[in-house]
């Protein structure tokens, strides 16, 4: 079978982040399974306009903020030059309207829709702009199977109308590069993530200072974003010790799950929980907002704890409580070992290849 991918970008390119993760995993398997696989998307800097890449074959053009006005140009003449039997349209943030340019099979792959909580993350004119091009996507793709990686995402679809049948293959564990053995740090809570506005990462730090009235507590923030600067002026406000990492490397991200006692995921909106699952796969609970996307990664009670979103109160309960009981913490951290262990990557790229396969004729979502 011959498929041709449009993503944003590849996983070598510095924005790469879950969804890319989720295209390499189970792609690069159908590829050893014996398809093609060709990608569409933006090209970063110092990447070749086109390459191949562990059998993937690449082709990039124009630039990560105007990639969505070629991209359809782009698909036409991919579909002149191969042969091509299923285009898949990863629907991030903004779609490509891929059905406008082919007569292909197109199936929709939204990593995350944002619907509403956009106003949360950029100004009201660019907000706007994502939240009607997400909300005409039952008109564009009204024909076209969807694939969605969570529950919560197919839930959002649906409710926005669409009408053509949703698949949901979940993502798999992470595979965990080799790290030094290291000891966990009881007063560690880390938040593990892109800096964004609707990450709520402020509700962490509101909640780790009313935990600095008891205890001892070290916030960590790993990853980068754009408002980084804000919370860290909130963090020196409330008088509390919180280090910025900054973007790290895999086996530094991997430390810094094996060495927290907690990790936490505040966010109001997640497709999918990857970083919760990283964390879960290094025995670390896990301790999410009750939304969309992440409240699949965590079993509550058993690998870590869900918590009613922008709930400060209850968030910091259920930090102290993992923090202060040690038969409590150890309980949840084999728990969490064996919960990550049932994502599975295999699986999911059977499960995709099994609907890529059938045309989406004949498979429940």
């Amino acid at each position: 079978m011959n498929i041709l991918v449009i993503n944003w970008q590849d996983w070598r390119n510095d924005f790469a982040g879950g969804a890319e993760v989720y295209l390499y995993e189970i792609f690069s398997r159908l590829i050893r399974k014996g398809h093609r696989v060709l990608i569409l998307c933006s090209r970063g800097d110092r990447q070749n306009r086109a390459e191949t890449i562990d059998g993937f074959e690449i082709f990039r053009i124009g630039r990560r903020a105007n990639f969505n006005f070629f991209s359809g140009m782009g698909l036409r003449a991919l579909l002149r030059h191969h042969r091509i039997d299923a285009v898949i349209d990863d629907l991030n943030k903004i779609p490509f309207y891929s059905p406008l340019f082919t007569r292909h099979r197109v199936y929709g792959m939204p990593m995350h829709l944002f619907r509403g909580a956009i106003y949360r993350e950029t100004n009201p004119i660019f907000a706007s702009y994502v939240y009607i091009a997400e909300r005409i996507i039952p008109l564009f793709y009204r024909r076209d199977p969807f694939i969605a990686i969570s529950r919560s995402t197919s839930d959002d679809l649906r409710a926005m109308g669409l009408k053509p049948p949703v698949f949901i293959v979940r993502s798999g564990q992470p595979r965990r590069p080799d790290i030094p053995k290291t000891e966990r740090n009881r007063n560690l809570v880390a938040y593990v993530g892109r800096v964004k506005a609707y990450k709520s990462i402020d509700h962490f730090l509101r909640a780790a200072a009313r935990i600095r009235d008891r205890r001892e507590i070290e916030v960590m923030v790993v990853g980068d974003g754009d408002v980084r600067g804000k919370l860290e002026s909130l963090a020196r406000k409330l008088k509390i010790n919180a280090a910025f990492t900054g973007f790290v490397s895999e086996t530094e991200k991997y430390l810094i799950y094996a060495q927290a006692r907690v990790v936490v995921q505040p966010s109001i909106k997640e497709g999918w929980g990857l970083t919760a699952v990283e964390a879960q796969a290094c025995g670390t609970p896990v301790i999410c907002a009750d939304s969309p996307g992440l409240r699949e990664v965590v079993a509550d009670g058993q690998s870590g704890y869900l918590y009613p979103y922008g709930d400060i109160s209850r968030f910091a309960a259920r930090i102290r409580d993992l923090m202060d009981d040690d038969r409590k913490w150890q309980a949840m951290s084999a728990g969490a070992t064996r919960w990550a262990a049932t994502f599975s990557w295999d699986r999911a790229a059977d499960e995709m290849e099994k609907i890529l396969l059938s045309g989406a004729k004949g498979i429940g979502s």
